[in-house]
């Protein structure tokens, strides 16, 4: 799936910053000259990709800099931009709050990076275990919700909102959970029914869309059926929340890696949905970059935007690969290598390819 080393080496030299003692992903366009520095899913990326890559300079650095960016409940602040001093302070939208992937995704890393070399620091100071398990504490008591087990949007969703209702395909890290399930042994059960939860609601949004396995943005829960619903219309980012966006893009990897690790026959047929999806996509594309997979959909299936994006198309590229769909891989990795890239899709497609090579 590419030239990993080629890819990570790329990676790192243009989005790997420091800040005082630590390192954070930068995560704008630097020409657009915004104050926005990073936030906790980029942070989250840049863990996972710096321990399966097996760089513990790196990421005894981010975890440093996690560890200055947590708030109150002990999850990390989800946004930091640069103030007119220079230094690193909460962004203007809530940014002490939490965002649930990203400390999913640092608390994912701190497991692994305790199997691999089990402290970290220049003086063996860093309890890698000991941070992961007190992280998941965290994410259990803020980030899910207590009855049905699923994923808030994040720790600021207090019961009583019409956030608290919500939950975002893009937490649905089934393989980060499936970690919790078997190291966070303190809450052993409640990971298990997190998973279970989350397969549920998965097989649930595939009876609604069977001919793509498409999944909304946002989802809803509907307190009489205790049923989860894609949104309808704008209730947190855009007009999109109710189709197949920025944050649902990543939903093919994230369940597909979990069906790597388990070979769960619950989400095959969703993984199986959404590649004939996307191989008809791709038969569609004009080559030369022109992806026929495109950055959004309803969740029929129409296309709403006539540009492409690695973020959407580097989990397609996994799901084919997973799924063993060797032309329209050799078709998808031909048409990537044109493709222009940024923080998003080019963190997006490295982790697909480290988490196809690297065992967990």
């Amino acid at each position: 799936m590419g030239d990993l080393e080629q890819s990570y080496v790329k990676w790192r030299t243009r989005y790997l910053r420091s800040y005082e003692d630590g390192l954070y992903i930068y995560y704008k366009d630097e020409k657009e000259g915004l104050k926005e520095m990073t936030c906790s899913e980029a942070h989250g990326y840049g863990m996972l990709i710096s321990v399966l890559k097996r760089n513990q300079q790196d990421f005894d650095g981010l975890y440093r800099y996690f560890t200055r960016f947590r708030n109150r409940k002990g999850l990390m602040q989800w946004q930091q931009k640069v103030d007119r001093h220079g230094r690193f302070v909460p962004g203007d939208e809530g940014g002490e709050n939490c965002a649930t992937d990203g400390d999913v995704d640092v608390c994912t890393a701190l497991f692994v990076a305790a199997k691999v070399w089990g402290r970290g620091g220049a003086n063996g100071e860093i309890d890698y275990r000991q941070a992961a398990v007190d992280l998941a504490g965290c994410i259990y008591q803020h980030c899910i919700h207590p009855q049905t087990h699923m994923p808030l949007i994040g720790d600021w969703a207090d019961p009583g909102d019409d956030a608290y209702l919500l939950t975002r395909p893009s937490d649905f890290i089934l393989s980060g959970y499936l970690i919790f399930y078997y190291e966070d042994t303190q809450r052993k059960e409640q990971w298990g029914q997190v998973i279970s939860a989350i397969i549920h609601t998965i097989q649930g949004q595939h009876s609604m869309n069977p001919q793509t396995g498409l999944i909304a943005d946002f989802l809803k829960l509907d307190q009489n059926s205790g049923l989860y619903y894609p949104v309808r219309g704008e209730v947190l980012e855009s007009k999109h929340d109710p189709d197949y966006n920025w944050n649902s893009c990543r939903v093919p990897w994230r369940i597909g890696h979990y069906y790597m690790l388990t070979r769960d026959e619950r989400v095959r047929p969703i993984l199986e949905a959404q590649a004939h999806f996307f191989a008809g996509q791709l038969a569609r594309g004009g080559g030369d970059g022109d992806c026929g997979i495109k950055a959004g959909y309803k969740l029929n299936g129409s296309c709403y935007v006539d540009y492409t994006d690695m973020a959407f198309v580097a989990p397609a590229c996994f799901l084919f690969w997973l799924l063993g769909w060797n032309a329209q891989l050799d078709q998808i990795q031909r048409e990537m290598k044109q493709m222009e890239t940024s923080y998003f899709g080019e963190s997006i497609a490295l982790l697909c390819v480290l988490d196809a090579t690297v065992p967990l």
